[in-house]
């Protein structure tokens, strides 16, 4: 719930951002520690997360090409009907007019106010005549707040790559007409980045980088009855902000989950009726000597208005989007996948207590893996049992939070002058949640910052590194319109909305809720405690908010039994919820990935990618039980393959060798390893 993840994403006009990927990959790093400043902790990833996930990063946004330098959302009318244009360089755009409010008559859809939602389609690698042809694949990265679209630019060739049938279209193994190639479309929810209108908390550029600077240390929360009073009075002031000037045409009281799953509806209503429109158009370019074949093309893209299905994979609060989409619509359900799953029943009810109960045993683990490993490959070896290796991590953070260090005006990385500063409890917490979020990327890497810690040298490359990326981040001189970022408003809001709206939280309530947190998962409690405030501030309920508690079965079988994964130990999604979540939709079935991080993507595996792939290709489930292994396990390397150097393996297949690849470039939102 990248993000929900640890997103922090660019502004909303991104024709601008086509930088060359290794910059990319620098700058993601930071943006996803701008977020992780913030409170939006559910990350997709997906975005990645990349969702933080965002999710949430990793936005390989395609770089050169007319269409990519100056394509720009506002230059795009909002239709009612699908008519894409050419976006960053291969993609395409559109933007689609529907309701701002969907519980309302039919004539008041029409007449009433409406929103333009963002949509961004990497297309298939055929035509939609073409047999092979599956349609689109639906996703979502997570938050709630995070941007589909940027989750697309940076995912969604890999996600192709996995999803698509092997081998490529043209080429000589790519076997008979059964396996299938699909479109990637996303979009940005209500409230988020390019969709409008758009959800305003801050005034400007300056103002938003005033209040990142006012955000207090991690290791000051939530220690004291000073620094809860002061949170709660920033959680008040920024709820009041975004409900600030919504009037009846204001997005706020109409970005919630139930509002966002009639926009997808609509989304694969529309999309049906553009792909019959599209196969006439090519159809008419062509000529057929064979009629049936023709005719046969008309019947398989036809459009059926109230029976298309949607295919779906969402991730992190992308869950919380699926499984409502299941039970609002059990009968439009194709394919549908729910990966690292929030549990609906606590996040309408607005509790945040079903998250944290996995989290502590990702630290666990990895000093259970780092002691296996050996001194060689771990920097943190004790030489007597993993419990010592922990011992050794708990007492480097607890060192720090009592005694930051102190950097004296120094040379950084690059050469340019920062400091002087202090590295902080806060400082680490971040490097702490992505190591936990993204163990493939950053599990090792933590250890080494902790190790630096330890020794407190004030000229290592880790906390000179840590200096540089604050400062970085940090700019008290900012100007222009504020950038999106998901933790600013658009995360509370849409939880807000959810939950109900207004909240009548006492002080006392939250310091029992902050208790039981921290008794759930010590690691990341701190940050999380946050989003029990979401409502604080805010001044009337969601236009409309179905009645589904989720605490039982109460909706028809879907048309289709949806896929469920979680991992063993989930950063903020534990596998519990999966399986809970499954007993609300016969036939589901849950795949356990036998790894750490928040939902699958974060650790490759290639078992766990072909489950997949046969799910949207054809539709078959795992067994019941079933369990994948990840390829590969922090400081211990490879677990399938053979080991080509630290966490680099080699497969004996192309196919194998190529879902490694695709997977890696998913876990890796840093680009660590590129």
């Amino acid at each position: 719930m990248s993000k929900q993840g640890y997103l922090s994403l660019p502004p909303r006009d991104s024709s601008a951002l086509n930088p060359p990927r290794n910059i990319q990959r620098r700058r993601i790093s930071l943006r996803i520690l701008s977020v992780l400043i913030s409170i939006c902790i559910f990350v997709s990833l997906y975005q990645h997360y990349r969702f933080v996930g965002s999710n949430i990063l990793h936005f390989d946004e395609p770089t050169g090409g007319e269409a990519s330098s100056d394509f720009s959302w506002e230059s795009i009318t909002p239709q009612e009907s699908f008519e894409f244009v050419p976006c960053f360089a291969s993609f395409q755009c559109a933007r689609l007019s529907v309701p701002l409010n969907w519980n309302v008559t039919a004539e008041e859809r029409v007449d009433g106010p409406r929103a333009a939602i963002a949509v961004i389609k990497l297309p298939a690698k055929v035509p939609v005549t073409d047999p092979r042809y599956g349609g689109p694949i639906l996703l979502n990265p997570g938050g709630p707040g995070e941007s589909g679209v940027f989750q697309t630019l940076g995912d969604g060739k890999s996600l192709q790559s996995i999803l698509d049938h092997s081998s490529e279209p043209g080429s000589p193994e790519s076997g008979s007409l059964s396996g299938k190639y699909f479109d990637i479309l996303s979009f940005d929810p209500r409230g988020v980045n390019n969709t409008t209108p758009s959800l305003e908390c801050f005034i400007d550029a300056f103002n938003q980088q005033a209040w990142l600077l006012g955000l207090p240390d991690y290791g000051l929360l939530w220690h004291s009855e000073t620094t809860i009073g002061m949170e709660w009075a920033k959680a008040e002031a920024l709820g009041a902000s975004c409900s600030y000037g919504e009037g009846d045409h204001g997005i706020l009281h109409y970005l919630n989950t139930a509002q966002t799953v009639e926009d997808m509806l609509q989304i694969v209503e529309k999309h049906g009726k553009w792909r019959a429109l599209e196969a006439a158009k090519l159809l008419s370019a062509a000529e057929y000597a064979d009629q049936e074949t023709k005719r046969q093309v008309i019947r398989r893209t036809a459009y059926r208005p109230g029976k298309e299905l949607i295919q779906y994979w969402g991730m992190s609060y992308g869950t919380i989007i699926g499984s409502t989409f299941a039970a609002m619509h059990p009968d439009r359900v194709g394919r549908l996948v729910i990966d690292g799953v929030v549990d609906p029943a606590d996040h309408y009810a607005g509790a945040w207590l079903t998250q944290l109960q996995d989290s502590d045993m990702i630290i666990s683990k990895h000093c259970e893996y780092c002691f296996q490993a050996g001194p060689e490959e771990c920097p943190l070896y004790t030489g007597t049992s993993p419990a010592d290796v922990e011992a050794r991590f708990t007492s480097i953070l607890a060192t720090l939070e009592q005694n930051p260090i102190a950097i004296p005006l120094a040379p950084s990385l690059d050469g340019v002058s920062s400091g002087p500063a202090i590295v902080t409890y806060g400082d680490l917490h971040l490097k702490l949640l992505s190591g936990m979020y993204f163990p493939f990327a950053m599990a090792e890497k933590l250890f080494e910052i902790l190790l630096a810690v330890e020794s407190r040298n004030t000229s290592s490359p880790a906390l000179l590194e840590i200096v540089s990326q604050k400062q970085a981040i940090l700019n008290p001189y900012a100007t222009g319109p504020a950038p999106y970022v998901s933790g600013f408003g658009p995360f509370q809001a849409i939880s807000c909305m959810d939950s109900g709206g207004p909240t009548d939280l006492t002080r006392e309530e939250f310091n029992e809720f902050v208790a039981i947190l921290h008794s759930q998962g010590r690691w990341i409690s701190r940050s999380w405690a946050r989003n029990k405030l979401v409502c604080l501030g805010y001044t009337a309920p969601p236009a409309w908010r179905p009645s589904l508690s989720f605490e039982r079965q109460e909706w028809a079988n879907t048309s289709h039994p949806l896929l469920i994964i979680g991992n063993s130990h989930d950063t903020v999604t534990p596998i519990r919820n999966a399986r809970r979540v499954s007993t609300l939709f016969p036939g589901s079935v849950v795949l356990q990935q036998n790894s750490q991080g928040h939902c699958s993507h974060s650790i490759p595996s290639l078992c766990t990618a072909q489950v997949v792939k046969k799910y949207f290709q054809t539709g078959e489930l795992p067994h019941e039980g079933a369990i994948c292994e990840p390829a590969v396990r922090p400081f211990i390397g490879c677990t399938e393959g053979e080991a080509a150097g630290r966490g680099e393996c080699i497969f004996s297949t192309p196919e194998e060798t190529r879902l490694w690849e695709t997977m890696v470039d998913l876990a890796d939102p840093f680009g660590l390893r590129s």
